[in-house]
């Protein structure tokens, strides 16, 4: 008897993912595989993709059409790894050679770009950024290459129960457990979300094309030739190849953390050039507002990021974290898209993040499925932010009022009034 074999991961042309790489994805092996958040096929059906795989190919598409736009080539397959690799170089060292002289204009421009994009208000950050001069000089020495985990004591400690809600030492440790397994996972989503929302800064050039172009018209493809075909290095080179690139200074290198300790906080970016500082900035950002996602004791938080907060993970989280972000926003309602909801979109991710883990995964898996469910908790969300913020205008309007009335009755309520032309008489 003959039986078809269906290739689970769905290719449109002869570009093919790293045969190491599609193996863990057809076989479960990712850091996604588990994750509560992710819809699940039936177990008995084995016909249908994982999600992940679904998610996988998507974003594979999308890199080599990219990749394809940029260069001019037909076809970007393993066959061509030399010429892409040749090119990528070249246009690295064009790209450094242009941006010589206009590194602290770019800088800049970077930071107006975010702030515009994300609808960031002039006071809600500082900025520190900077344009490396050369390869080499940021790496990933502050970047773990494995996780961390505490010891089952400390889990307890941190996570385990109250006496009312465990009757014994057992059934509290096993609780403690899964609740650190849980703030693990969420981790990991948030961080697939930070990841995937900052990714769109490698091509956010082209809404800065007029200044690019009179720095000089080639930056535009050359940013596009460079960010493309790194994109598609992370699917077609081995994970160990990618992640000894990155330690030797060899990649796409780009930096960020945030100073929360400022007032207000600090956003510190550094990049190899324009495309991947906007990234890491738009990175700090998002950050920023993820924090709310975390445990809220400062030794729990720590533990969950050790374990989560590595280089393998991040490299996933490169590769699928775009399209988990594209599916998180597609739930978003029109109104959000408007220029001056802008910001309500940066809160909308925060008050997501700090959702309670059974609550953020019950719709986290709504709104990936892509449910009439999901989209309409979004929107509720929306509204309630939007409420909140307009009951705080409205606060600090009358808080401001109270001020000025104590410091002089005269101009108090009857001044206002009459300011509007209304008598109290």
């Amino acid at each position: 008897m003959s039986k078809k074999i269906k290739e689970q991961i769905e290719y449109e042309g002869p570009e093919r993912m790293d045969p190491a790489i599609q193996s863990k994805l057809e076989k479960g092996e990712t850091p996604f595989s588990q994750s509560p958040a992710l819809p699940r096929k039936d177990e008995d059906d084995e016909e249908d993709n994982s999600f992940e795989q679904l998610l996988a190919s998507k974003r594979f598409k999308d890199v080599v059409d990219k990749v394809k736009r940029y260069t001019g080539m037909e076809s970007v397959s393993q066959n061509q790894l030399m010429n892409l690799g040749s090119m990528l170089m070249n246009a690295v060292q064009e790209i450094k050679q242009i941006e010589s002289n206009n590194e602290g204009y770019l800088e800049q421009l970077a930071v107006d770009l975010v702030k515009r994009e994300l609808g960031i208000p002039d006071d809600a950050f500082q900025y520190d950024v900077e344009i490396m001069s050369g390869r080499g000089q940021i790496g990933t020495s502050g970047m773990q290459t494995i996780s961390v985990e505490p010891e089952d004591e400390d889990v307890v400690e941190q996570f385990g129960v109250s006496e009312d809600e465990a009757e014994d030492d057992l059934e509290n440790f096993i609780a403690a457990f899964e609740r650190f397994d849980l703030e693990k996972a969420k981790r990991r989503f948030v961080n697939s979300l930070i990841q995937g929302a900052s990714k769109k800064g490698h091509y956010m050039f082209h809404m800065v094309e007029e200044e690019l172009n009179k720095i000089n018209p080639r930056l535009l493809n050359l940013y596009g030739v460079v960010m493309s075909v790194n994109d598609l290095l992370y699917w077609i080179l081995p994970d160990q190849m990618t992640m000894s690139a990155a330690q030797g200074g060899q990649g796409m290198e780009g930096k960020e953390e945030v100073d929360p300790d400022t007032d207000p906080p600090t956003i510190k970016a550094k990049g190899l050039f324009f495309p991947i500082l906007v990234h890491e900035i738009i990175k700090g950002v998002y950050e920023a507002l993820g924090t709310q996602g975390l445990p809220d004791d400062p030794k729990a938080a720590e533990m969950v990021m050790a374990s989560q907060d590595t280089l393998p993970y991040e490299i996933w989280d490169l590769r699928l974290g775009p399209v988990i972000w594209e599916k998180f926003t597609q739930a978003y309602p029109d109104k959000l898209y408007e220029d001056d909801m802008r910001e309500i979109q940066n809160y909308l991710f925060s008050r997501f993040s700090a959702l309670t883990t059974e609550e953020f995964f019950e719709v986290a898996k709504m709104i990936m499925s892509g449910s009439d469910e999901g989209k309409q908790i979004v929107s509720k969300m929306v509204d309630e932010i939007i409420d909140e913020l307009k009951s705080q205008d409205y606060e600090d309007a009358m808080s401001q009022f109270d001020d000025d009335e104590d410091d002089d009755d005269d101009d108090g309520l009857a001044g206002f009034l009459d300011d509007l032309g209304i008598s109290l008489s």
